[in-house]
């Protein structure tokens, strides 16, 4: 009897399971029960010491194979599960109106569509990548929707290696975001991802002020026959500081100095700064430029209001001035349901202020000697989803005749 009862403890520790699939929480709480039989003289203390012994010993047999089940698991190498997903789809309808003789007024729906993965592979390198939509031009994703269902092409929109070696400065090289502080789009369109090596400095505090300073290298063109290849050196310094709890001002200066330029003509020119007999840009286009931006926040239905501007003078002997003034109204950013914001800006770029294949392309095609305005207006729909309305009014500054153009964007935005 007293043999059947200890293989009925035994039994019950290793062999009946429990709830949770671990009997060895249970066998870990046998000891008591042990004692309590060795008390009542059900067992010896040395048959006891044997029971004791032997679960023990089944106790470690079964740490062991569980440990090894655990190690047989597969697991995804670390720099995988430190990888994220980014990307975004537009959805747009567009209309185009212009007062030339004989040019029809235009529609079209359009989409854009980005998809890129950052890894960060140790703790202070990381590299990433994103594909597109688009032909090719630097400053467009959109692709027309046409031709009886076309299949489209997939651009490699970003590709580069960052490195972090701690807070208050990085080096990124390959192709990547523009890193400069812009207000506005009035000498960038927001497509461009310059291709070189871009520095930021940063977080670096001198009382109320917040410091930053951003160089690059940008490559502009590589000639195969040629050593004198076209780049862009820059350098922009900055700062922002809190005027008080609710209102901040942000200021950055920027110096430009673009190399073989002058001689030169570039693919994705848009036709409209000053050529010599062969066509060729007749500047360097050298550029001193600013923004800046005085925002303030507010309670009740209007939560922020800001205002804005931007300005560029280039080396030209005339034509060289560009500036940019606006505000905004709203909530500082839509990135949720009800969230809503109101845009407005004018802005004038004469013909030689700044090379012509950098400029906003939705303002008369991102071309120079340019004025005119332009209102948007974005509103949430969702966490990461947002329709918006975009209103380009723009004419030429100089050129004859001078005819001016509407531009009307409808666009859905979703964000992942």
């Amino acid at each position: 009897m007293k043999k059947i009862f200890l293989m009925l403890i035994m039994m019950g520790i290793f062999v009946i399971p429990m709830e949770n699939g671990n009997n060895l929480v249970w066998a870990g709480e046998t000891d008591v029960l042990i004692d309590i039989l060795e008390k009542k003289g059900i067992l010896t203390p040395q048959e006891a010491k044997e029971v004791l012994s032997e679960i023990q010993i089944e106790k470690d047999k079964k740490k062991a194979q569980v440990k090894e089940v655990e190690s047989s698991e597969f697991k995804l190498p670390k720099w995988v599960e430190n990888t994220k997903v980014k990307g975004d789809f537009r959805f747009r309808y567009q209309y185009q109106e212009t007062d030339e003789h004989g040019v029809e007024n235009r529609d079209r729906w359009r989409i854009r569509w980005r998809f890129g993965l950052e890894t960060q592979v140790n703790e202070n390198w990381k590299t990433g990548f994103r594909l597109s939509s688009g032909s090719g031009d630097p400053r467009s994703r959109n692709l027309t929707l046409t031709d009886t269902f076309d299949t489209s092409n997939v651009q490699l929109d970003l590709a580069y290696a960052q490195f972090d070696p701690n807070k208050h400065w990085s080096l990124t090289a390959g192709k990547f975001k523009n890193p400069l502080w812009k207000t506005k789009d009035l000498l960038w369109d927001s497509d461009i991802n310059p291709e070189g090596i871009g520095v930021k400095f940063l977080n670096y505090k001198i009382n109320k002020f917040e410091l930053f300073v951003t160089p690059g290298f940008y490559v502009l063109e590589e000639f195969k026959s040629d050593t004198s290849d076209p780049w862009l050196g820059l350098i922009q310094a900055g700062a922002k500081t809190k005027l008080s709890d609710n209102l901040y001002l942000k200021f950055a200066g920027a110096f430009y100095s673009f190399q073989d330029l002058k001689g030169n003509s570039f693919e994705h020119s848009s036709e409209t700064n000053s050529t010599d007999a062969g066509g060729n840009f007749k500047y360097d286009y050298d550029a001193f430029g600013a923004d800046a931006e005085l925002g303030i926040k507010l309670s009740g239905p209007v939560p922020f209001v800001g205002i804005f501007g931007q300005y560029v003078n280039s080396d030209a002997s005339r034509n060289d001035l560009g500036y940019l003034v606006g505000f905004k109204f709203g909530y500082k950013k839509v990135k949720k349901f009800g969230q809503w914001q109101v845009k407005y800006n004018y802005r004038r770029l004469e013909q030689d202020a700044w090379p012509d294949f950098l400029p906003d392309s939705d303002f008369y095609d991102g071309q120079t000697d340019v004025k005119g305005n332009e209102i948007e207006f974005k509103f949430g729909l969702a966490k990461n989803v947002t329709i918006g309305l975009d209103y380009y009014k723009a004419e030429p500054i100089d050129r004859k005749p001078s005819i001016e153009e509407d531009l009307l964007q409808l666009d859905l935005v979703l964000k992942y």
